[in-house]
């Protein structure tokens, strides 16, 4: 098995990594794109996901320790996806020692010693990872 399984709906999808979920899930051509373009993809994606819900968003420029807990995030690719898991639109899966979301850049989001299964479920701890995120702590 992969060190990342997404489920939406009723299909399963596996990745090795964060720039492959990220390649499959938002565009094939992300990396490849400039900085506006992949702002502009990630609003159109955000739209279409929150729209019909009333969901409200709230697009960052900068990191900050404002967060919202009860609002899709729109800073980049990580905030996007941890608001498609905050809100339940994905489930994400990571194998417990990928160290992917759980370990971000270096960075220890979520306590894994009391954790003895192979997978962890992300979406528990969507908002957690991402005010540490935000607050590049």
């Amino acid at each position: 098995m992969e060190n990342l399984i997404v489920i939406e709906g009723k299909e399963k999808y596996q990745y090795k990594d964060i720039k492959s979920l990220i390649e499959k899930f938002i565009n094939k051509n992300y990396y490849n794109m400039s900085k506006v373009e992949r702002k502009n993809e990630l609003e159109k994606k955000t739209v279409a996901n929150t729209m019909l819900n009333g969901i409200k968003v709230i697009t960052l420029e900068k990191e900050t320790d404002n967060f919202d807990e009860d609002a899709f995030i729109l800073y980049d690719e990580i905030t996007y996806i941890l608001s498609m898991l905050k809100f339940n639109k994905i489930i994400l899966l990571e194998k417990t020692d990928a160290n992917i979301f759980g370990k971000y850049l270096n960075k220890k989001y979520i306590n894994k010693e009391n954790i003895k299964d192979n997978y962890i479920i992300i979406n528990k701890f969507a908002n957690e990872i991402m005010e540490k995120y935000l607050n590049n702590n």
